[in-house]
């Protein structure tokens, strides 16, 4: 991970619904600077922005203001996947984009760096801070302390709903990843509310999105090892390794031309002819 990005979210965490939101208003060809976005999104202004950086947060816009192939297979309302994100394997897609992306560096800062370093991956906010102030110095990127603040409040709100009055909660119930359980509240101390990240062995991860994301991730290889695979993909989902070896496992007896080998302490996975991705992951919808 080299640069860092910090911010540009507006303070707002990404709605369940923005991204299909989005998405269709960029499908017309229109532009989120455009003067009627407000109107044609039904936001205010700062929102407005929050779904224009959302978006390519979550890899759906390239730089150039269109949608991305990812994007058209899973929202467009006639041939896409799951417009509304109906299925679980999507919230999980989404997860994965949004930290391979690192336009929001610090989902991937805390997924695959950041918990390893807490017992049992629990933490409080100022605990938090202190490491994202310490990364931050460490790649040479300026970033204000109230900005990191507004960023772990959002980070917080996109996994963990919190006990709050009835209008809050029903805004943080539209958060888009709370029902992945990935973080939770344990207790509280002298610095506040100690959260914990779930590590497990994500028996809740279809083998088909697994699968999808080893050929994304690594196309045209044949043979891939496993400590690859677990530090590209099992930490993202703050997968153990015991898990990761299970899917990998998995894949190798679902799918045909596919070998899990185990030889002289060299774990890879072997893909004798590489399929089409997309193929695999029509299985997990077709399902």
């Amino acid at each position: 991970m080299n640069k860092l990005t910090f911010t540009g979210h507006e303070t707002f965490h990404c709605r369940h619904f923005w991204l299909k939101k989005g998405y269709d208003y960029l499908s017309t060809g229109q532009s989120f600077k455009n003067p009627d976005a407000v109107t044609a999104l039904g936001v205010g202004k700062n929102m407005v922005m929050s779904i224009n950086f959302w978006l390519k947060a979550f890899g759906i816009k390239t730089q150039e203001g269109q949608t991305t192939g990812f994007a058209n297979k899973i929202f467009d309302s006639n041939t896409g996947y799951d417009p509304l994100l109906e299925y679980e394997g999507t919230l999980w897609l989404l997860h994965y984009k949004l930290l391979d992306t690192n336009l929001a560096s610090i989902f991937s800062l805390v997924f695959k760096e950041f918990r390893k370093s807490r017992v049992n991956s629990q933490f409080t906010t100022q605990q938090l801070l202190r490491y994202l102030l310490r990364a931050a110095s460490n790649h040479q990127t300026s970033i204000a302390e109230n900005s990191l603040k507004n960023d772990i409040k959002v980070f917080i709100k996109t996994y963990y709903l919190a006990d709050k009055n009835i209008k809050d909660m029903e805004d943080d119930l539209s958060s888009i990843f709370i029902d992945l359980n990935l973080i939770t509240k344990v207790t509280d101390n002298e610095e506040g509310s100690v959260f914990q990240l779930k590590v497990s062995e994500r028996p809740e991860i279809a083998k088909e999105i697994f699968y999808f994301l080893i050929l994304d991730k690594f196309p045209k290889l044949n043979s891939i090892s496993f400590d690859e695979i677990h530090n590209k993909i099992g930490d993202v989902f703050a997968c153990s390794s015991e898990g990761t070896e299970l899917k990998i496992q998995e894949i190798s007896e679902a799918f045909k031309n596919v070998v899990y080998k185990k030889d002289a302490g060299r774990k890879e996975l072997q893909i004798k002819n590489i399929p089409n991705k997309w193929d695999i992951l029509e299985q997990y919808y077709d399902a």
